[in-house]
């Protein structure tokens, strides 16, 4: 009975980078659920989340467009109910719609189940707030263990990450940075875990930085995750 659950939480910059090395990082990564931000945002860019999914050897659960370009990839090992996908209202004029993917996720071969967010949130303060009273809601009625992955847009300690931390925390203060791939400075991309899940392994995945920085700007996150209560 598989027990763990392998997390990739990643923004490939609309895939502005080249396309053959996000494939490799996500393949070596070999992850369970992929949550993905700054996906294809152009027209038919529901077919290019698809062609992406199969490259990384990954279905395409949910999310595109209609999620503010994020979605939620998985593989043949996991079992998936409660999906949603949504987008935020548009707050400041020169940001970007912003969405989220939400399923509940489970291994085929059995063990407990948790609940799973993708999101990228906005640059303007107030925005994220709300956004994560809203994920917050989203991610706590379901009353299971909760993990929320992505692209904070802002460092630790953060009111956003501070207004999250009766549902989900930070599990490794120490983490590295995560942003730029050429310039690393500052650590804004997070997979945050409830109450209920150990955290086996946690950090930035560039097994070759050559291909993290020819993919994105920012570096990839994993974490392996244990249900236990």
């Amino acid at each position: 009975m598989q027990s763990r659950i392998r997390v990739l939480s990643w923004n490939i910059r609309h895939l502005q980078g080249d396309p053959l090395a996000v494939h490799r990082v996500v393949r070596a990564a070999a992850p369970d659920v992929f949550c993905l931000q700054e996906g294809p945002r152009v027209p038919g860019s529901h077919r290019q989340f698809e062609r992406l999914a199969r490259a990384c050897g990954l279905h395409h659960l949910a999310g595109g467009r209609s999620a503010g370009s994020n979605a939620m990839f998985v593989s043949g090992r996991m079992q998936t109910k409660d999906v949603a996908a949504f987008t935020f209202p548009l707050g400041h004029w020169r940001d970007n719609r912003r969405g989220a993917v939400l399923a509940t996720v489970q291994p085929v071969s059995g063990g407990p189940a948790l609940r799973i967010a993708s999101v990228h949130l906005p640059l303007d303060q107030a925005q994220r707030l709300a956004h994560v009273r809203t994920l917050s809601r989203q991610l706590g009625d379901f009353g299971l263990p909760a993990v929320l992955a992505g692209d904070l847009n802002e460092a630790p300690g953060g009111a956003s990450w501070q207004a999250l931390e009766p549902l989900v925390a930070d599990p490794a203060p120490d983490a590295p940075v995560t942003f730029s791939t050429i310039n690393p400075r500052r650590r804004i991309d997070a997979i945050l875990v409830g109450r209920g899940i150990e955290v086996l392994e946690y950090g930035t995945w560039a097994p070759s930085p050559a291909d993290a920085r020819l993919a994105s700007d920012h570096l990839p996150v994993v974490a392996e995750l244990r249900v236990v209560g």
